[in-house]
């Protein structure tokens, strides 16, 4: 059995952090319940795609972050809409929302309203900020918490300036935080019978994100800058390389490593020179060693660098495409791609599933597709106890 069998979630979420969070609810078994708005539904469904998967409301980022959920479209601004969300939440295991803090309360489905029906609930509120404090009411982009906790300065080059993280990072890994957060508080409550109210927010996580360089500068004051390709180790040995044909990354934590690569780069006899012969050396002239090193990988191929750099002991990878990534039969080995076949899409459309692997639970990765708007409202009215008369109310207020 998987972990989340028989939890029902009921997803009001939008977009990526909470859509993400629920998914790995039900990538583990949880009936999970997406509540979209009438119409359009879900505002990524229309957008970072094409005019065609945007006309189809599928365009890849939502289908990505919505597997194993069905869909009801409900106006929430309604009394009939109201009225279904009520009884949607009244025996919910989980409440996931991520509106601007305040929104909740106005719709009526907040955290006091919810648990005054449904005492053991836990209801988890994703925002930018968190639920209080001088900045929870403002809206966050990904690129905006990227922006405002620091994360750009750490990111390009020094030559031209900061860059943001080139996918939405703040984004992810928020869901997967507040994925994290819903399994220890169910786990809370199979063990007290008590709900929570979690608090989850993207500024906090890009943060955890940065935890290391982030403690680096509350104990010593240091502040490490723009790197580019470098590495925080000052190390000659690692980075981004050209090689004759391509970029290499290397990563030398060790001093073991860093002379390994010198040896397989042919370049024995630098470390008798006492520039290079210790790490406090090779730090210090750092510029000269690169210099040796960039001349050196030049010499071959990366097909060809690659086995002699890890004969060394060297952490080497080739600078690949995400087309070259995702055909790597590890990937295959692990089967962790998702087919998303009957998501409305006229040809057979792989998505990424569950990041990890369980024993005893089978593959994970045997998913339902992305559902249409509102494609189970009336299944799920009828599940709920709401008699036709109740339902079709409902259905007429998604229509009009």
């Amino acid at each position: 059995m998987r972990a989340f069998k028989g939890v029902r979630v009921i997803d009001f979420s939008r977009v990526l952090s909470g859509p993400v969070a629920a998914q790995m609810l039900g990538l583990l078994d949880a009936d999970v319940i997406k509540v979209e708005p009438t119409g359009d539904g879900d505002q990524l469904r229309g957008v970072l795609t094409d005019p065609e998967m945007a006309a189809k409301r599928m365009s890849p980022a939502f289908l990505t972050v919505n597997l194993n959920k069905r869909s009801i479209a409900l106006d929430l601004k309604s009394d009939a809409g109201r009225a279904a969300a009520a009884k949607l939440v009244e025996n919910a295991d989980v409440v996931v929302e991520n509106f601007v803090p305040g929104v909740a309360a106005k719709l009526g489905i907040d955290y006091e309203s919810v648990r005054a029906a449904n005492p053991n609930v836990v209801y988890c509120s994703i925002s930018g900020y968190g639920q209080n404090g001088p900045k929870s009411g403002e809206r966050a982009y990904d690129v905006a918490v990227q922006a405002d906790s620091g994360m750009m300065t750490l990111t390009g080059h020094p030559e031209t300036g900061p860059t943001r993280v080139g996918f939405m990072l703040i984004d992810m890994t928020t869901g997967i935080s507040a994925a994290y957060a819903i399994a220890s508080a169910l786990y809370r409550r199979a063990v007290t019978g008590q709900g929570q109210h979690l608090d989850v927010a993207m500024y906090d996580t890009a943060l955890q994100m940065m935890s290391c360089q982030a403690a680096d500068y509350m104990m010593r004051g240091n502040h490490p800058g723009l790197l580019g390709n470098g590495s925080p180790t000052a190390q000659p040995t690692a980075g981004a390389f050209e090689t004759s044909d391509g970029i290499v990354l290397l990563a030398t934590l060790t001093s073991a490593q860093q002379e390994g690569c010198f040896r397989a780069l042919g370049l024995e006899e630098s470390l008798l020179d006492s520039r290079y012969s210790t790490e406090p050396a090779r730090q210090e002239n750092f510029k000269t060693g690169l210099a040796l090193i960039q001349a050196a990988m030049k010499s071959r191929t990366t097909e060809e660098w690659l086995p002699i750099l890890k004969k060394h002991g060297v952490a080497v990878q080739a600078v690949r495409d995400l087309d070259t990534s995702l055909s790597d039969p590890q990937l295959a080995h692990r089967g962790i791609l998702v087919d998303a076949s009957g998501s409305g899409l006229e040809e057979k459309t792989d998505l990424i599933g569950a990041p990890f692997l369980a024993n005893e639970d089978g593959p994970l990765q045997e998913a339902t597709a992305p559902v249409t708007v509102g494609q189970d409202t009336r299944e799920v009215l009828e599940e709920l106890g709401c008699t036709p008369d109740e339902i079709d109310a409902i259905l007429d207020s998604v229509n009009t």
